[in-house]
Order: C-alpha cells, then structure tokens, then sequence
C-alpha cells in the first residue's frame, strides 16, 4: 500500500478541555473489509502467476473434455427422444390407417354411425400423427445439428491435445537443447580451467628448473663449496697419481728397481 492508515484523533469534550480518544468503529470495520479485500485479491494473482502453464493447459483440456462428454450425453438424449418420437408416429400412422379401414367398412356395410365415428377417430388420429410427425422432423433436426457440434467439439479436443502435445515436444526439446548448451559451455569453462592450472604448472617447473641451474652454477663459483672442494682434490689426486705413473716409467727405462716403501 502506498501510503499508511491512521488512527482517528481523539475528539475534545466537555468544557474542561479533555481528550478522549473515541474512533469510530464503522470506519474502522470498512477499512479491514478493504485491507482484507486488497490482501486475497493480491494472494490469488500471485497464485495465479506462479501457477504452472502446463497445469493449465491441462486443467483447459480436462475442462473440454468434461464439456465434450456433457455434449455427447445430450446428443444421445435427444436421438434417443427422436427414437420414441419415431416409435409414437408410426404407432399413430397404424392406428389411422386402421380407423379409416374401419370407416370403409362402416361405409360398404351402409352403416352411417359407425362410419361417422369411425371418421372422427381418423381425424383425432390424423391430428396426433401430424403433430408426432412435427415433432419427429424437429428432433431429427435437434439431433443432426448436436451430431455435428460433437464432431466439431471432438475434433478441437483432439486438435487442442495434439497442440499440446506438440508444444510438450518442443519444450522437452528446447530443454534438452539448453542441457546440451550448458554442457558445452561448462566443458569449454573446464578445458579453460585445466589449460590454466597446465600453465601454471608449467610455468612453476620452468622456474623449479631455473632455480636448480642457478644454484649449480653457483656451487661452482663458490670457493668454499664441498662440491668445488672435491672436484680441486680429484684433480690433485689425478695429478699426483699421473706424476706417479712417469716416475715409475723414468726408473724402468733406466733399469733401477721401484721404489721401496
């Protein structure tokens, strides 16, 4: 609501100037019946809009369907009436056709009252049979005009159910479709994903691998390295032992035994 509900203030009283806070209890009843008004009307066009299109689709649907089956009970009380019409007139078009058999008779014979209430009888009966016969022709037309609004009702039932089963398919498809496009996208954020962590990766082993050819450089260029260290007493072992190997080869060329230790 736009905008709030006040109270009524208290009218002044008497002539020592008292407040009394008095509401008007007719105002008060028609504004709740308003506000309660305003609250359902507001509760049913939220259900309405929430509600599921193809509930009422289907709740369309079972609404024709009850209306089809409405149409078709009554199709079938009017043939049905049609047939007892039908019945009534050919019973009447028999007994006429025996009464005025009898009023024939009632002639040969010479017999004048017989054939006077035989004439009679034939007219009752010619008026019962026209009136069955007005009757028969405006039901066979009542029932021929119901015969085809049921074949049109049926058919728009049908045509309505395939409607809706087609739009049932396309929606199935379209959400298939989406399934699929959501896929394809979560796999291209994923292949994404993994080139970057492969990056990483890549880039982390680059620098372990820089890492390591700087500090071998540097066990070299340090003095005071073991590595060094052990590489400068190769080489003079290497020496000293090469050393070595020329003496003994001097003292054997010039015939004098080795060296005794």
């Amino acid at each position: 609501m736009a905008g709030q509900l006040r109270e009524p203030v208290g009218l002044v009283t008497g002539s020592t100037g008292s407040h009394s806070n008095q509401q008007p209890q007719g105002s008060n009843v028609s504004i709740k019946r308003r506000i309660t008004r305003i609250v359902k009307a507001n509760r049913n066009a939220d259900l309405e809009a929430k509600q599921d299109p193809r509930v009422q689709a289907q709740n369309a649907q079972t609404a024709q369907r009850t209306l089809l089956d409405q149409a078709r009970r009554g199709a079938a009380d009017v043939a049905a009436h049609h047939h007892r019409v039908g019945l009534a007139a050919n019973e009447a078009a028999a007994y006429l056709n025996r009464v005025e058999a009898a009023a024939s008779l009632a002639v040969q014979r010479g017999d004048d009252d017989a054939a006077r209430a035989a004439i009679r009888e034939s007219m009752t009966a010619r008026r019962r049979l026209e009136t069955l016969t007005g009757q028969l022709r405006e039901a066979e037309q009542q029932a021929r005009r119901l015969h085809d609004d049921v074949q049109r009702l049926e058919y728009r039932v049908q045509q309505n159910a395939m409607e809706y089963d087609a739009l049932l398919a396309r929606r199935a498809a379209a959400q298939a479709a989406i399934g699929v496009h959501d896929a394809l996208a979560s796999s291209s954020r994923e292949a994404a994903a993994i080139d970057a962590a492969r990056r990483n990766a890549e880039l982390e082993v680059r620098r372990f691998e820089a890492q390591a050819q700087a500090r071998e450089e540097l066990s070299w260029s340090d003095p005071s390295s073991p590595r060094l260290q052990q590489a400068f007493e190769e080489l003079e072992a290497e020496a000293a032992a090469q050393q070595e190997l020329e003496e003994l080869k001097r003292r054997g060329s010039r015939g004098y035994p080795p060296a005794q230790y």
